[in-house]
Order: structure tokens, then C-alpha cells, then sequence
């Protein structure tokens, strides 16, 4: 899995987006069944506590309400599906 720090309100058009809450017990385990998944695709990866305004930007951006763990799968730069809380893990990565 290519995963990659979100540091810029700028994303590709098609990739994952993991957001996860850092003081979270639900967000460690979806985190970690995250790392273990497999994609070709890049996943960015959002820690929404210590990065708030890119969270909030992508909400806003992608016009998906926020909620942590999220995982968000953009294809030609549109969501083609969202993923919450329990629902995120390996299956969401099936492309």
C-alpha cells in the first residue's frame, strides 16, 4: 500500500483518502486493517486531529460529511464511494 501524509489541499483524481481521529480506539483498528490492505491506487492519509483544516477541506471539497475513521475512494477526481467506522477495511480496497 502506498501511503502518503496529506499536506496540501490538493489531491489526485483517483486515490483513496483514510481519515482517522489519532485518540480514537474505533479509528486505531480501522487504521490498522487499512495498512494491511492492498490497492494500486495512492491512499492519503489524514490524521483529522492534528490536521483539522484538511479534514475540513475535504469534507467541503468533496461535499462528504465528515465523520473518522473515513475512507473515501475518488475516481476521475469525483467519490465514487465512502466507507465509515466499521465499514472501513480490506473489502473497501477491491477496486
Amino acid at each position: 500500500m502506498n501511503i502518503i501524509e496529506l499536506n496540501e489541499q490538493r489531491l489526485p483524481s483517483d486515490c483513496y483518502v483514510f481519515k482517522h481521529s489519532t485518540r480514537c480506539p474505533i479509528s486505531a483498528a480501522a487504521a490498522s486493517r487499512v495498512r494491511q490492505a492492498e490497492s494500486s491506487l495512492p491512499l492519503y492519509w489524514v490524521n483529522v486531529v492534528e490536521q483539522r483544516s484538511l479534514s475540513n477541506w475535504i469534507a467541503a471539497e468533496l461535499q462528504v460529511r465528515h465523520e473518522s475513521p473515513q475512507l473515501i475512494l475518488l475516481r476521475s477526481g469525483k467519490v465514487e464511494a465512502v466507507w465509515n467506522h466499521g465499514q472501513v477495511g480490506p473489502q473497501a480496497f477491491s477496486e
